[in-house]
């Protein structure tokens, strides 16, 4: 019974730590400098790879997708889905043919050159969202539970972990008329482990750092 008691107060926790204020969005340009205008009257493009770097959550992922394709597949639907809903754009388009550009400049061919000009010249898009460089890894809460003498005597448990799984994904906006970069920024997902539902963890993760995306999209804000 007393481990029970353990157990509820440690899930407890891990929800109210999951529901404080925290940075969300790390910058690569400052949002307040961008020349970044949202609406529904606003398009946009939205391109995706699979340049994704899996550190923890290993045998979930594979689990879950065949291959990396999969995942992004899903991020990005999810994705063009929840920016329509709120408005940000009033029409997205996905094109998955991007995903076959490398990231690496070294590598980058002169047909790869080419796709990455149409994607400019062939659409009459307001903006291109490129998402890449998925890492889903993880995050511990909390100290490993000991047992611990009891004032009356007997034994105790204290202390208690949680485990997070965490996705960041790449976001970079360009101005389509202009080429320019308007903004960059890493979304930052997560979503709680509890009764070693690993897969339901990922899944969560995925929805977090899509929602999280637009909320900073929306409002400018790195801490929610």
């Amino acid at each position: 019974m007393k481990i029970n008691k353990w157990l509820i107060a440690g899930i407890v926790v891990a929800q109210l730590i999951c529901s404080c204020e925290a940075v969300r969005i790390s910058e690569i340009s400052n949002y307040k400098n961008s020349e970044f205008v949202f609406g529904s009257n606003k398009t946009a493009l939205l391109v995706g790879d699979d340049d994704i770097l899996i550190s923890e959550f290993t045998k979930t992922f594979h689990k879950k997708y065949k291959q990396k394709h999969d995942f992004v597949k899903q991020y990005d639907s999810l994705c063009a889905i929840t920016l329509k809903r709120e408005n940000i754009f009033g029409e997205i388009k996905h094109d998955a043919s991007f995903e076959l550009v490398s990231n690496d400049p070294l590598t980058f061919t002169q047909e790869q050159q080419k796709k990455v000009d149409s994607l400019f010249t062939n659409t009459t898009a307001d903006y291109l969202i490129r998402i890449t460089g998925h890492e889903i890894t993880n995050s511990i809460q909390g100290s490993p539970v000991m047992a611990m003498p009891m004032a009356g005597g007997g034994m105790g448990m204290s202390g208690g972990q949680s485990e997070s799984c965490i996705i960041n994904s790449h976001f970079q906006i360009y101005d389509i008329k202009t080429r320019k970069k308007v903004l960059d920024f890493v979304s930052k997902g997560s979503g709680s482990v509890f009764f070693f539902a690993f897969e339901q963890a990922l899944m969560d993760a995925l929805n977090s750092s899509v929602k999280n995306s637009s909320i900073y999209l929306k409002t400018g804000k790195i801490k929610f």
